[in-house]
């Protein structure tokens, strides 16, 4: 059976994956001095002396007020609703033009609505690290997955997420690994306190998530 093209993408050898991550950084290297490309700084928010905090993910990233969190930094906000792992590979020159001193990558919950293998999600979250890495002494720190709830996606959907973030937990070095599993989920998955479908987060949802970071120091 012939798979599809997004199928195909995710099949990528270490390779190939190598060669884009290396055409990536060469062309999107933030240019020394240079802030013409740079999203707009969030109004009323100070520069950092390390430099801005970029979040990067899907919707659960992209409906947090991450500047309001942390109103001592300067914080861009990459998350783009139904983005996968494929997707912000494909996002990465414009996530690298916010110059961030720091990332706080989550995704993949949308890789497994759509059915892709765990490890195959851990990978390519493991290379968008690598990528955002090279070039930029950047730090970028990999958050687990926030898993869906078992009302929502089943017990097969709560388990597959688990998979990735046992995963991730494997390939990211422990200081740049953030476990947001228990605080953010139970044996059911996602808390029902914190989501109003499920998946996506209600306001004690990103108080509990922003809480955690702080705990740790972060960002």
């Amino acid at each position: 059976m012939r798979l599809p093209p997004l199928a195909r993408l995710c099949g990528w050898g270490a390779v190939s994956a190598a060669l884009v991550i290396f055409v990536w950084v060469i062309l999107t290297r933030p240019q020394a001095g240079s802030t013409g490309s740079l999203p707009p700084a969030p109004a009323g928010s100070p520069p950092a002396s390390t430099g801005p905090v970029t979040f990067v993910g899907d919707s659960l990233t992209a409906q947090g007020n991450w500047q309001a969190a942390f109103p001592d930094r300067l914080v861009f906000n990459q998350g783009v609703s139904g983005d996968t792992s494929i997707q912000l590979m494909g996002r990465l020159p414009s996530i690298r033009q916010t110059g961030a001193g720091t990332y706080l990558v989550m995704v993949g919950i949308n890789d497994i609505v759509w059915g892709y293998e765990p490890s195959g999600i851990a990978s390519r979250i493991e290379w968008l690290r690598i990528a955002l890495q090279l070039g930029s002494n950047a730090r970028v720190i990999v958050q687990s997955t926030i898993p869906c709830a078992r009302f929502r996606c089943g017990p097969d959907g709560v388990r597959r997420v688990a998979e990735l973030n046992r995963e991730l937990a494997r390939r990211i070095p422990p200081r740049d690994y953030v476990d947001l599993t228990p605080v953010m989920a139970d044996a059911d998955g996602l808390k029902r306190d914190y989501t109003v479908d499920g998946v996506h987060l209600n306001g004690a949802g990103y108080a509990r998530w922003q809480a955690r970071l702080r705990e740790l120091g972060l960002p």
